[in-house]
């Protein structure tokens, strides 16, 4: 070895002296000094002396160094500082895409969304295959655009009357329009476009959605005729004031974003005296309901758990649960005959939104309506399901109502237990909106002591057919002295404890509150567990340690938790020679859907829209992987298949398949590839579908992209059916297709599916 290479080990090894004592700042200024030297490179040779295996093996201990360098800065909460450093990172490892990566995930962490999805494309432009970038960019997209605005833009009944609405006020005379909370522009596009208008201003305070009504508004040829601001309106500063506001700012609860705050600082500021608001009034409906799938997030219900741990009744509520209300699509669920009416229907709060006192009186909490339910027949009540109409003018109003096709989702009250009642009982309530928070008030909730949790946790708790078959399989184990849960919760951990079956356990301590709660409801001593904050620490554990280690294979959304598949084989020296990892095995399973509602959730389907040109703007934040997918409505057009096995490390993996179609299929009407896991927890034994209506883990499905058969049908077959003869409008009948292929890729423990033809 020469004098330079000698030199090149030596430092290696102050590096990793430095790491091993977590000095990152002095290890990481360390690596810097090392590879900027332009004398010896990093060859196998001096690389091998100082324990590096190889280049790759030096590449890995630079970012881990930055990593962790960055974690420390923000912790001292020095943010600019961890950007300088991945900077630094950068000058010496160019579009690194784990760098890269890095940049983005930490920009997200921040609120830097749109950012974050820049870094995050700059990987996938070099690597289409660094799968732990797409699943970030997906995330991203969700956070920039939420989902529920393509729903929205896509509701042609709502839109109508929008545009109805203010054609009719406009024609009134209230000609000069500030289009409040403008999203991408199109209520502002609908003034604009009427006759008489004479001055229009719109307000966002999203800068994505700013910069995607600027676009509109210019492939329109209006920019010249609206003033744009990115601004909240009570921020607003032009000193003009209108005579029409035009807002949509509500949820489903309708006063959530803020709407009468908003309201009441535009009738004061921003409003002509005899100006008037679009939409005028809502009125709020209530009605009492029973649905398991919605009080699974909330309270424990699954009684073998209740059982095996001799756990009191309605002792444990979601921390989600405090706050109040869920919004939900009750349409959706009622589609999988889980939510049920059990009370009657009631008009609960009026607000008119062009009467400055009522909307003062609302934000102060000093309407406070009061009334009553009656329940319809004996049975469970679980909550409050709030809907509304929005009166817009005189002539339109369009509802939320969740019996109606509508963009909204429901606001829901839940109990925190589940509370027998019978036919005829009167429920008294009192609705109010202190402070723009839509509450009902009763005094029908438990009083008893209770512990909170996760809603995650919870409905993880409450698959009773995942509790019973993870439990079952792993009881029949011998030997099980250690065991590591790395469960969502551990409960198979502590049962094993409880009935003597091992002696130590080894978890992770989110839910650390219940873990001492039921150790001391069941006589179990804490000594014999040992709480770990992250999956990190379990490798500091000796080497042939433990007897069995449970990972979680799904989370609640859909996807694979890449972070227990990618630390698998790093797992394995931890265990003893006889010692096993659960699962065994993890399979996808999929089939080709055709659903109109799953399209409307992730892209722009309104022909009107695409007359505007909104589609093309709002196309880069549509998202291909749509998760936590509920009961919906969709046809299958091929039998559900097994796609792929899922491999247990993070490396790259890649397969392609066919599925054949029930029948000749139109390709516009293949829209997505509906996918679920099937579980095998110890060899040989029956596997276990998340594809189950009260499955913890939900589906998923990745969405086909609308110009996935443009320029042809693939390379669809001669003989198969060809119409000639012309559809609706006057267009040929496309060539349908018999066979789908798909190709499958895995990669840092995250899958992918792509659309290759059709034929």
């Amino acid at each position: 070895m020469s004098s330079d290479e000698e030199i090149l080990v030596g430092e290696l090894k102050v590096v990793y002296d430095f790491v091993t004592r977590a000095k990152f700042r002095k290890a990481f200024e360390a690596l810097q000094k090392l590879l900027q030297l332009k004398t010896p490179e990093l060859t196998e040779a001096p690389l091998a002396a100082a324990g590096i295996e190889d280049k790759d093996s030096a590449e890995e201990l630079f970012l881990f160094v930055v990593s962790k360098y960055a974690d420390q800065l923000e912790q001292e909460e020095k943010f600019q500082e961890v950007f300088e450093i991945i900077e630094q990172g950068l000058e010496l490892f160019p579009e690194h895409p784990e760098l890269l990566n890095e940049t983005g995930v930490r920009l997200q962490r921040y609120g830097r969304s749109l950012e974050a999805s820049i870094c995050f494309e700059r990987v996938l432009l070099q690597e289409p295959k660094y799968l732990k970038a797409y699943q970030n960019l997906q995330n991203t997209k969700c956070e920039l655009v939420e989902r529920w605005h393509f729903r929205m833009l896509n509701d042609v009944v709502r839109n109508a009357a929008y545009k109805r609405a203010i054609q009719n006020q406009i024609k009134a005379g209230h000609d000069e329009v500030l289009d409040i909370g403008t999203g991408t522009g199109l209520l502002s596009l609908y003034a604009l476009k009427c006759e008489g208008i004479r001055k229009v201003a719109a307000c966002d305070g999203s800068e994505i959605m700013v910069q995607i009504a600027r676009d509109v508004f210019g492939a329109n040829g209006l920019s010249d005729r609206i003033c744009l601001f990115q601004s909240f309106s009570q921020d607003l500063k032009i000193g003009d004031k209108f005579s029409l506001i035009v807002t949509e700012t509500l949820d489903s609860g309708a006063f959530g974003e803020g709407i009468l705050e908003t309201l009441i600082h535009a009738k004061q500021n921003l409003l002509l005296p005899e100006g008037r608001i679009v939409p005028s009034q809502v009125v709020l409906y209530v009605s009492g309901y029973r649905s398991r799938a919605l009080t699974a997030s909330n309270i424990l219900i699954n009684e073998h758990f209740s059982s095996d741990f001799n756990l009191p009744s309605n002792c444990l509520i979601s921390k989600e649960g405090i706050k109040c209300y869920d919004a939900e699509d009750v349409s959706r669920i009622k589609a999988n005959d889980d939510f049920v009416f059990v009370t009657d229907t009631v008009c609960a709060m009026t607000v008119d939104f062009n009467d400055l006192e009522c909307l003062v009186r609302c934000q102060e909490g000093l309407e406070v309506d009061q009334f009553e339910l009656s329940c319809l027949d004996d049975g469970i009540l679980d909550g409050f399901v709030v809907w509304f109409d929005l009166e817009l003018d005189e002539d339109n109003k369009i509802s939320t109502d969740p019996t109606t096709a509508t963009c909204w989702n429901q606001a829901i009250f839940k109990l925190n237990q589940r509370l027998p009642v019978t036919k005829e009982q009167r429920l008294s309530l009192t609705m109010s909106c202190k402070d723009g928070a839509l509450a009902i008030s009763h005094n029908l909730n438990s009083m008893d002591n209770q512990i909170s949790i996760d809603e995650h946790v919870l409905e993880y708790l409450n698959d009773a057919e995942y509790y019973n078959k993870l439990t079952t399989d792993i009881e029949e184990m011998e030997d099980l002295e250690k065991v590591l849960d790395l469960s969502l919760f551990p409960y198979t951990g502590l049962k094993l404890l409880k009935e003597g079956k091992t002696s130590m356990l080894f978890c992770l301590d989110r839910a650390e509150d219940l873990i001492e709660f039921i150790a001391n409801q069941n006589d179990i001593p804490m000594s014999a567990i040992m709480l770990l904050s992250s999956l990190p620490e379990a490798f500091l554990l000796n080497d042939y340690t433990l007897d069995l280690i449970i990972l979680q294979p799904v989370d609640v959304f859909g996807q694979i938790n890449s972070e227990h598949f990618c630390q698998y084989q790093s797992l394995f020296p931890k265990l003893k020679p006889t010692g096993s990892i659960v699962p065994s095995r993890l399979e996808l399973h999929g089939s080709i859907v055709h659903s109109d509602w799953i399209v409307k959730c992730c892209r722009v389907e309104n022909p009107e829209l695409h007359q505007f040109h909104i589609d093309r703007y709002l196309s880069t934040l549509e998202t291909e992987n749509h998760l936590d997918l509920g009961p919906f409505t969709y046809e299958n057009l091929a039998e559900p298949a097994k796609l792929t096995d899922v491999h247990f490390d993070g490396k790259l993996h890649e397969a392609d398949m066919q599925l054949a179609l029930r029948e000749p299929t139109d390709p516009a009407h293949i829209h997505a590839i509906l996918y679920y896991y099937q579980i095998e927890f110890a060899p040989q034994k029956e596997f276990l579908s998340t594809q189950r209506v009260q499955s913890f883990a939900k589906r998923s499905a990745f969405i086909i992209p609308k110009d996935a058969f443009q320029g042809g049908n693939g390379n669809a077959q001669a003989g198969q059916e060809n119409d000639d003869n012309e559809e609706d409008g006057g267009q040929p009948a496309r060539t349908k297709v018999n066979r789908v292929n798909i190709n499958i890729v895995q990669n840092h423990g995250v899958i992918k599916c792509n659309l290759l033809d059709c034929q």
